[in-house]
């Protein structure tokens, strides 16, 4: 196994460890199927969470079926869909909920370090986030030589 294979390996296990951390929550969500409607304190909305656990589930086994066959052979193609699904799936629902809040005249980070410290599960969700979408970004940026080589003209 050459070192090109071997960065694509390392790479594509990263982003399945992170793609796989997902799947508990979009289970949860797709698992409320039975329930039309949620709503506390007699209101009563639809129950938007069910297809969002079934989209997600479905762009985290894309992705999965992307990585383990067109991306370990190293197909450029691959690589664009796992910066897609890192853009506009994993980056918006980890990241952009810290930046929006980071906006707002009443965040402070060391509030944010005592939730984390404390256990309190909004901050640990938003650390964990945060780190999955930068391990994503770096196994996405580790084997890029791999996916584009440089020719020489």
């Amino acid at each position: 196994m050459d070192r090109s294979q071997r960065t694509t390996l390392i790479s594509a296990l990263l982003m399945s460890l992170c793609l796989v951390a997902f799947i508990p929550g979009s289970l949860k969500f797709a698992l409320t199927w039975r329930e039309l409607y949620s709503g506390a304190a007699g209101l009563r909305d639809q129950n938007l969470l069910m297809p969002l656990g079934i989209y997600s589930l479905g762009l985290e086994i894309t992705g999965l079926l992307v990585l383990w066959t067109g991306y370990r052979k190293t197909e450029p193609w691959a690589w664009f869909v796992m910066v897609i699904i890192d853009s506009f799936f994993i980056f918006p629902s980890t990241m952009l909920t810290l930046l929006l809040d980071m906006r707002t005249p009443s965040f402070a980070w060391s509030e944010w370090v005592y939730g984390i410290r404390e256990g309190y599960w909004p901050s640990i969700w938003m650390a964990l986030g945060i780190v999955n979408f930068l391990v994503m970004s770096v196994a996405l940026l580790l084997p890029i030589r791999a996916f584009f080589p440089r020719t020489t003209s």
